[in-house]
């Protein structure tokens, strides 16, 4: 029950920004901006559901680290 409930105030939030930040986008025909607000929505749609649900998400911080180490032994080689 107690999960329901943080799901949908968590629907109802994410509406609630969508109808402030959708219909400006829309109105002034700012269509990469729209879709960057959709995608980055959708991500922390998805994100916080699962999170809900209490599946384990990885830290950001260990992905960000072996990206940077990645791009610089590409850059130094």
């Amino acid at each position: 029950m107690k999960a329901s409930l943080y799901v949908l105030t968590l629907i109802i939030v994410f509406i609630l920004l969508s109808l402030w930040e959708i219909p400006v986008l829309l109105k002034k025909k700012e269509w990469k901006e729209l879709f960057v607000v959709v995608c980055l929505l959708s991500i922390g749609f998805i994100l916080n559901i699962l999170l809900i649900i209490g599946m384990k998400l990885p830290d950001p911080n260990q992905m960000i680290t072996s990206l940077i180490k990645s791009v610089l032994n590409l850059i130094s080689q």
